[in-house]
């Protein structure tokens, strides 16, 4: 789950993804795809969701830690396997549906040479998981969704 939603959606913009000029630029269409895919999977499970999920878009908070956490992987291992994630990334959502990546179908690998406990500590370093929830509860997403526990 970590994974996806750090890798963090709609169809619509694969174009955007293809036609992207850098890696990072594509990555960004990639994640904030996923994004999107995600807050379909969350109203098709609790339809209270539908107009307070936080907007798949990156806000500045979002953007810096995503660019942390993609500057720590590049760092790590270079530019070529992170490129290659991206494009694993973009083929996966060709075909997946909101629900499959809810359900953790999203399991896109790491770039060759990061290990699960790495990516891990690149992704709390950059205090992604973090920003994601704060963006849950200020949109009262993260309320609704305690309600229906």
């Amino acid at each position: 789950m970590i994974r996806a939603l750090a890798i963090g959606t709609a169809l619509a913009l694969l174009p955007l993804a293809a036609s992207a000029q850098s890696t990072f630029e594509r990555f960004e269409a990639v994640a904030v795809a996923m994004n999107g895919m995600m807050n379909e999977a969350f109203i098709a499970e609790i339809p209270a969701l539908e107009g307070n999920l936080p907007d798949p878009e990156w806000d500045e908070p979002m953007r810096e830690a995503y660019t942390c956490m993609y500057d720590g992987y590049v760092e790590r291992v270079g530019e070529e396997p992170v490129a290659e994630m991206v494009t694993q990334m973009e083929v996966m959502l060709e075909t997946m549906d909101p629900a499959e990546l809810l359900d953790g179908g999203a399991a896109v690998e790491n770039p060759d040479g990061i290990s699960d406990e790495e990516a891990l500590e690149i992704v709390e370093g950059c205090n992604l998981m973090a920003v994601f929830m704060a963006r849950m509860a200020e949109s009262g997403a993260m309320q609704i969704m305690m309600q229906q526990q």
